[in-house]
């Protein structure tokens, strides 16, 4: 049996892995810092309400016919499509604040060792009560 397919731990690893995308792109932000005319990007906020729905994929059909169903798709990307507005840039246009980065990347790391933390709690309860 997979624990990873059981809603706690699925729902648990959708969170790591988007604190693993929010990574990359915090640091492709920091490594941009000097680029002129960068502006720096993050995620779309994760929803847990929306946890699951993306995940019910299996196979991305393709369509032979334009009447054809298209399928089940894999889900999309976290990015967030919209530019926000800075309230700081460099002479160079560059609109990446090291210390806001460094927050950014701060918390998502926190958060990612909770969800360890949680995943490993949750796997010793299920190995518990199988009694092993």
């Amino acid at each position: 049996m997979d624990i990873g397919k059981l809603g706690m731990f699925a729902n648990l690893k959708e969170k790591m892995d988007w604190l693993t995308q929010r990574q990359n792109v915090i640091a492709q932000n920091i490594a941009n810092s000097d680029t002129p005319n960068y502006r720096a990007s993050d995620l779309k906020e994760f929803d847990p309400k929306n946890i699951g729905r993306d995940r019910q994929f299996i196979l991305a059909m393709q369509a032979t016919t334009p009447g054809h169903s298209q399928g089940l798709h894999k889900p999309q990307n976290f990015k967030d499509e919209e530019v926000r507005k800075n309230y700081e840039s460099a002479p160079g246009k560059n609109a990446v604040i090291l210390e806001e980065q460094m927050v950014k990347m701060n918390e998502n790391q926190v958060d990612y060792q909770t969800m360890t933390r949680l995943y490993a709690k949750h796997k010793s309860m299920m190995i518990s009560a199988l009694g092993r």
